[in-house]
């Protein structure tokens, strides 16, 4: 199916900030963008973020991948994609810089830019806000996206929030894949359980056999945990995932390859009952 012109005008912009687009935190956060509304580079995906509980709307592969990144870290508290910035201001400092603001192809309106990334986090004891700008390495050899993201630089640092570029070069691959592997699994709100509990009392005794049998290969673990928890095909390994999702469960998620069938138990340890308890 074809996609719509990628076109904005102050019509339409209007019609977003009605909708509340690039307003909000956490789940309640409306992207100014959408997968709708742009082409993508790459394959565009929807994500429910792990902290925010809300589908997030990404852009590009490398999008997808510094979100899994981003969404992993214990400290970060919200991401927002596709965050808007005040034209007037980037109107302000394109002019400075004699720069010309970005417009959409033939539309005289200029363009609302926006940052692919706003995040907060709790570093050191107190909250902070980092942009992320993400782009590939050829786009950096292109003379109009340096002059952009010089307006997106500054912009930033007239708040006084750090931004950064990131690009594939820099994003831990075997982490991301790992990631990837379970971050769907972190709710399991679609599963229809036997009754109430059965899945976390399931997950429970599952944690505590983790250490038990280190010579075991993942497959073999969860085929064995199913015979001893009345779970059906595959629902140990589903189950797994999501220990490991929930960061019940941990291994060296930059060393392992978790899809690997050779993989064993000996990869995987758990913390003590009541540090458990702690990170909860």
């Amino acid at each position: 199916m074809a996609r719509r012109r990628y076109t904005i005008d102050e019509q339409r912009i209007a019609l977003f900030e009605q909708e509340g687009r690039g307003k909000g935190v956490g789940a309640d956060y409306k992207p100014w963008l959408t997968i709708q509304d742009v082409p993508s580079t790459g394959r565009s995906t929807r994500l429910r973020g792990i902290h925010t509980g809300r589908i997030h709307q990404l852009l590009s592969d490398i999008e997808r991948s510094l979100f899994y990144c981003l969404d992993w870290e214990d400290s970060v508290t919200d991401i927002r994609e596709q965050f808007p910035l005040d034209r007037s201001l980037t109107t302000q400092i394109a002019k400075a810089c004699n720069i010309p603001h970005p417009r959409f192809p033939g539309v005289m309106t200029p363009m609302v830019m926006t940052t692919d990334f706003m995040v907060d986090a709790w570093i050191g004891g107190k909250m902070v806000q980092t942009a992320y700008a993400v782009k590939s390495g050829v786009d950096l050899d292109h003379p109009r996206t340096l002059e952009k993201l010089e307006i997106e630089r500054l912009y930033w640092e007239s708040k006084g929030i750090e931004w950064s570029i990131v690009t594939p070069a820099v994003l831990p691959t075997r982490l991301i894949r790992n990631i990837e592997w379970v971050h769907n699994f972190y709710r399991l709100d679609g599963v229809v359980e036997p009754h109430p509990g059965f899945y976390q009392d399931a997950g429970r005794r599952m944690r505590a056999q983790v250490s038990a049998a280190p010579w075991l290969s993942l497959r073999q673990f969860c085929e064995d945990m199913e015979v001893r928890l009345g779970l059906s095909s595959e629902e140990g390994l589903m189950l797994f995932r999501h220990l490991l999702a929930t960061k019940s469960v941990l291994c060296d998620m930059e060393s392992v390859v978790l899809s690997d069938p050779l993989i064993t138990m000996a990869s995987f340890r758990t913390l003590p009952s009541e540090r458990q308890e702690n990170r909860a």
